[in-house]
């Protein structure tokens, strides 16, 4: 049976709506670092929810092998089938490796060839000092061509669950929209209300609503809910009597704010490109198994810490750009990799299998890739990258 196809497309605000009374001003940030860039639609298609259609995965290779002691279990769902030509030649990291560690022992010899040619005295030994930790240099993935996963997929990040009442705003003006189309209001700039649920849907600041709305910024503002800021749009819902906050934001967006969220910012690069992996491959296995009708995941430590534009930097935002679409992958299907603060809790939370943030950042400060790093967590795994077809 052919798999049905789904585009969400959301009515754009028209002008001249009614205003609310009751406002309150609340400031948006300003966030000069870095510009946005814009969201370009593309529908995908599911079938059974476990496949993606139009979506290419391409392999990079296997990730290094483990370096400190144990075992680990792989967590490993094989949710989704790869799809689409190969637009990358699938190249193993070893080999490469054991290339450029050739490359570079020549380089050595003929260097201290050339040194004893002209000096009188003996070359002094071009090999590393006895004892040291430096890890072997793994070379970084070949960019993918085309437009990687980040920019065209959204998340469902469920922000607020079973509340009686929620402050809403948006950053620049807004309209809030019912999912058949129809305009109730216009939210002006930084200006929040406090959202209700009744009998008749949601009470938005003295503007009736329906039980499932829409509020998208203009101008790629950003919405407020609860006390804090957030890319994307928002789903409001009334679910039995209480408030559902769901944040529609873009996948890049999304990972930005996580390994800040999950990580301080100014630990180690290449922890932060660890963590952005991992939480890639972890949010994937959630948006094709999402954990409720209405979202994928929400914002809290039982999945991954989602604070929204206040964790992000511009390490973050290196992190996830310089790894877009990269995600830890074994036989075709996405690792849930899981991970916690320290090994203690890993052994506690997940059994010892998974990712320990604080190895991660100690790993990365003795000079380990993120390849390394991850090789080290997530043993016998390969990279791989999804990308646009």
């Amino acid at each position: 049976m052919k798999a049905p196809r789904w585009t969400l497309r959301l009515p754009r605000p028209r002008p001249s709506l009614p205003r609310l009374p009751g406002a309150r001003s609340v400031a948006a940030p300003e966030l000069g670092w870095w510009s946005r860039a814009s969201l370009r639609p593309l529908p995908l298609t599911f079938a059974s929810g476990l496949l993606f259609t139009g979506v290419l995965a391409v392999q990079l290779g296997p990730l290094p092998e483990r370096f400190s002691s144990g075992q680990s279990e792989l967590f490993v769902s094989p949710l989704w089938q790869m799809t689409g030509d190969i637009r990358q030649s699938v190249t193993t990291l070893y080999r490469v490796q054991r290339q450029l560690q050739a490359d570079e022992t020549a380089a050595s010899q003929a260097a201290a060839a050339t040194t004893a040619s002209s000096a009188s005295a003996p070359p002094s030994s071009s090999s590393p000092s006895e004892g040291s930790a430096s890890p072997a240099p793994v070379p970084r993935p070949t960019q993918a061509t085309g437009e990687t996963v980040d920019m065209s997929l959204e998340m469902r990040v469920a922000i607020a669950r079973d509340v009686t009442a929620l402050t809403v705003g948006a950053s620049t003006t807004s309209a809030l929209v019912d999912v058949s189309g129809q305009h109730h209001c216009e939210v002006p700039a930084q200006t929040s209300y406090v959202a209700r649920p009744n009998g008749q849907g949601i009470d938005f600041g003295g503007c009736q609503l329906s039980t499932a709305v829409w509020l998208e910024p203009g101008n790629q503002g950003y919405v407020y809910i609860g006390d804090s800021w957030y890319r994307g749009r928002l789903l409001l819902l009334n679910r039995g009597g209480k408030l559902l906050a769901v944040n529609f934001v873009q996948l890049q967006d999304y990972l930005v704010s996580v390994v800040g969220s999950e990580m301080y910012p100014d630990w180690p690069l290449e922890a932060l490109r660890a963590q952005a992996v991992a939480a890639r491959s972890y949010a994937l296995t959630h948006h094709v198994r999402p954990a409720s009708r209405d979202y994928d995941l929400d914002n809290t430590q039982r999945f991954q810490a989602y604070k929204g534009i206040a964790r992000e930097t511009n390490t973050t935002h290196h992190a996830v750009t310089t790894t877009s679409g990269e995600f830890i992958s074994y036989q075709g299907g996405i690792v849930r990799s899981l991970y916690a603060a320290s090994d203690q809790i890993v052994a506690r939370a997940h059994r010892g299998q998974g990712m320990s943030q604080t190895g991660a950042m100690e790993l990365a400060a003795q000079g380990y890739t993120y390849l390394q790093i991850l090789g080290n967590y997530y043993p016998n795994t390969s990279l791989a990258r999804l990308v646009v077809n």
